[in-house]
């Protein structure tokens, strides 16, 4: 016995089989037995008693989940807003259709988070109600996560330490409802410049500019 847990000699190649067990019958990647998160669970599971019962789906699927998220999006507006003070932030996005669900997805970037997912909004809801993705309820969506992020802002000025926004560039695509939305960021926040481009030349854009930046 020790630390109250009793040893058997052949601990090691029950763990291997319930493993391989657990991955190959749901079906899921042979890579993730080598996942740090996957082999976390072997760490913790060796302090653990003899009484010890896993959280039930309704625990997973409640508190649980809402507290690993809070924890992520922490430390994703953490890594984003490091060094935001000298380099600024970009936000950037675009509209998706998946199974009939009508999507806007909104990531924001800086040199130590280039994709740092801040919301995917279904608009289902605003749709069937008569609404459009127009700039208006493009720019209210946006709106709040500026003022998340910002948190303080940075100050511009020694003497009378005004702050500025730590959002400073909006990228989208070239749909004109997404081209009038970062206008009205702009009138908002007077600081940001919006520009717009093709997908693929945002995902690049970014890529590159935080790539020589850090």
């Amino acid at each position: 016995m020790l630390c109250g847990n009793q040893i058997t000699p052949n601990a090691c190649q029950i763990a291997d089989v319930a493993a391989a067990d657990f991955l190959i019958s749901y079906g899921l990647p042979f890579a993730l037995s080598e996942d740090p998160k996957f082999k976390r669970l072997f760490e913790v599971g060796r302090n653990l008693g003899a009484n010890y019962k896993p959280p039930d789906r309704q625990v997973v699927s409640g508190r649980m989940m809402d507290s690993l998220f809070m924890t992520a999006r922490d430390e994703q507006l953490h890594s984003l807003r490091r060094e935001a003070d000298h380099f600024g932030i970009s936000i950037f996005g675009d509209g998706a259709t998946i199974r009939k669900i009508p999507l806007i997805n909104i990531l924001a970037a800086s040199p130590n988070n280039a994709f740092a997912l801040l919301d995917i909004v279904d608009c289902s809801s605003h749709l069937a109600a008569g609404g459009k993705k127009d700039a208006p309820y493009i720019s209210n969506m946006i709106l709040p996560l500026i003022k998340m992020i910002d948190q303080g802002g940075r100050a511009i000025n020694d003497h009378t330490k005004k702050k500025a926004g730590l959002v400073d560039l909006v990228f989208f695509d070239g749909a004109s409802n997404v081209v009038k939305a970062g206008k009205l960021l702009s009138i908002n926040y007077p600081r940001i410049t919006a520009l717009h481009g093709a997908e693929h030349v945002v995902s690049l854009f970014f890529r590159d500019i935080y790539t020589k930046v850090s």
